[in-house]
């Protein structure tokens, strides 16, 4: 699991997920098998993507509150 965390509003989670895919090449663990899977937190986010989960402070607030 790749995982960007943004302490910003209206986040652009495509150009994230582009970034963190370049930063996942150089973490040399199961090259050849692993299966990656990407997330973004952020304040707010201008478009969600489905390629990743994307996490905001609503969402995490419906968590806390289920507690």
């Amino acid at each position: 699991l790749f995982v960007e965390c943004k302490w910003q509003s209206k986040v652009n989670a495509e150009k994230i997920l582009a970034e963190l895919k370049e930063k996942a090449k150089h973490v040399e663990w199961n090259n050849e098998k692993r299966k990656e899977h990407y997330a973004v937190f952020a304040k707010s986010f201008s478009k969600r993507i489905k390629e990743c989960k994307c996490y905001d402070l609503k969402d995490m607030e419906k968590v806390l509150r289920k507690r």
